[in-house]
């Protein structure tokens, strides 16, 4: 019996490992024709349900498919020569049932009356400021996840999907938010702050434009010398009075009591589907900005913010999160009590949510 040689061993090893690892390269590339049932819960690559409310997003479809075929296979008509799925066998997904992810809440009635001790209505004040109206079952934090990042509803029919619509006024120079909502989602946002010295208007990116400007109370240059416009004028003058506005978010350090007088007063929200702002209460002005405010807030100044809080719930925005910041708190000895004179509030539009988006809490 003839013996092979070392070097016909070595050619018929070489050739059996070529046929081999095409046959694998053939496997795995014909595979991706057959619909692959772990890519999505809808088992199907190419049906891409982005909320799961059985509304099948067709860009999102694609822009999934591309990522997981290889990049040198697709094109936007055809994905692959080889790659382009035969509807007449692919299987059409069935959309899930949807389930309500707003649950609206029943909370405790809480008492504001003049004749109410200044303790007990300081108390009330921050039950309020915490009580949650709405539980959004998807709700995510965008940009720092403490102090200037903002929270966001994504529960249908709210959320960030292009083309969306951002402002933001108080940036401070902490541009987290801002980039995460424009380089995640994909968001315009236009973002105003005629506080920061050293910068001049400019386009931050494709999709951020900074303007030196703030948001006020009433139009006009204020006592510092800024420009400030009320929030009609301002979507008046960018062409968004009847365009929706995905997110409104303001931090203005105390300011915000005079913006909320104005915009529960004109049609301003109307188009404004969530809305993120700081709260500050009067030991705030005391302890951060030395102004010689009363040190305690007193009856009048809770009455006053609850009324303009409340004004919100009449334009029918709801609270949904709040996030209490724990550099302002301050202490009352009498009371053996410590709270906060800065929260973040976060309220949706529910002039946009018909009832089958919403279950009442049990």
């Amino acid at each position: 019996m003839p013996v092979l040689s070392m070097q016909l061993k070595k050619k018929i090893f070489l050739t059996f490992a070529g046929i081999f690892a095409v046959v694998i390269i053939f496997i795995a590339y014909v595979g991706r024709l057959i619909p692959f049932y772990g890519y999505n819960k809808h088992n199907n690559v190419f049906e891409y349900d982005e909320y799961g409310d059985g509304d099948y997003d067709e860009k999102a479809r694609y822009e999934n498919a591309k990522r997981l075929l290889p990049k040198w296979n697709y094109t936007k008509e055809n994905v692959g020569i080889f790659m382009r799925p035969r509807h007449d066998w692919m299987p059409t997904p069935t959309p899930t049932k949807f389930v309500p992810q707003i649950i609206l809440k029943k909370n405790e009635k809480l008492s504001f009356s003049s004749s109410l001790p200044l303790a007990k209505i300081e108390e009330n004040f921050y039950k309020f400021v915490e009580q949650k109206d709405v539980i959004c079952k998807k709700d995510k934090r965008l940009g720092f996840q403490h102090d200037g990042g903002y929270n966001v509803c994504f529960s249908p029919p709210f959320g960030l999907k292009k083309p969306c619509l951002v402002y933001s006024f108080g940036i401070g120079n902490d541009w987290n938010f801002d980039d995460a909502v424009s380089k995640i989602y994909g968001c315009r946002v236009l973002a105003f702050d005629p506080s920061l010295k050293l910068l001049q208007n400019h386009n931050r990116s494709n999709l951020i434009t900074f303007m030196k400007v703030g948001l006020g109370g009433k139009n006009g240059i204020n006592s510092k010398g800024w420009k400030m416009k009320t929030l009609s004028q301002h979507l008046k003058d960018e062409g968004h009075s009847k365009t929706a506005v995905d997110y409104l978010k303001f931090d203005v350090e105390y300011t915000e009591w005079k913006i909320l007088r104005n915009i529960v007063k004109d049609n301003s929200l109307n188009n404004v589907k969530q809305v993120g702002f700081e709260i500050h209460t009067p030991e705030f002005l005391h302890k951060f900005k030395k102004i010689a405010t009363p040190k305690h807030a007193t009856v009048h100044d809770y009455l006053e913010m609850v009324n303009l809080l409340k004004g919100l719930e009449k334009k029918n925005f709801r609270k949904f999160n709040h996030r209490r910041n724990p550099f302002c708190e301050y202490n009352v000895p009498s009371e053996a009590k410590t709270y906060s004179s800065c929260y973040e509030l976060h309220y949706v539009n529910m002039n946009f949510v018909t009832s089958n988006y919403t279950v009442t809490e049990n």
